[in-house]
């Protein structure tokens, strides 16, 4: 594919419907469908979202490689901290990220990118509201631009800024 394909995403009531994608199926289908690896930039992730930590699981068992890269873990709540570490015990190829700069700056990226060939790019946080309340836009992402995507991951792994878990 030498051409890059979009499609917009969102959540929300008042903009479901008109053939919109939704970003819950996105999700499932961008994270069900890798073969390989699943690289993650996170804001803010809730233990409510049940879903997204059974789909990355799922993936888990598959074999998928899946690398997380979290805005500072130390502010993430008890419960969702504990599912991630579940993951990262019971998966040798589930790898933590903690964004932990020591100055005022976040990681607010909302990335997910599956395979370096699909990738969503949106405002969504990884929680229920996230994925199917609020309302929130994104946009699947096929082709080169989502490699362009992982490449911004990789180097953003390789950072100062990011630390191993």
């Amino acid at each position: 594919m030498n051409e890059s394909k979009t499609r917009v995403l969102v959540t929300g009531p008042a903009w479901m419907g008109a053939g919109i994608g939704s970003i819950e199926t996105a999700l499932k289908r961008l994270i069900g469908g890798a073969h390989d690896d699943i690289a993650i930039t996170a804001y803010s992730i809730s233990s409510s979202a049940d879903p997204l930590f059974d789909w990355i699981e799922e993936a888990l068992m598959r074999g998928v490689r899946v690398q997380l890269v979290y805005n500072k873990l130390s502010r993430l709540k008890s419960t969702t901290r504990s599912k991630l570490d579940t993951l990262s015990n019971g998966y040798s190829h589930f790898h933590l990220y903690d964004f932990a700069d020591k100055k005022t700056y976040d990681l607010h990226a909302k990335a997910i990118v599956a395979d370096r060939i699909k990738a969503i790019v949106g405002s969504s946080n990884l929680s229920v509201g996230g994925i199917l309340g609020n309302h929130e836009m994104a946009v699947l992402i096929e082709g080169p631009a989502a490699l362009s995507v992982a490449k911004a991951i990789d180097r953003l792994l390789k950072s100062s800024y990011v630390i191993r878990q």
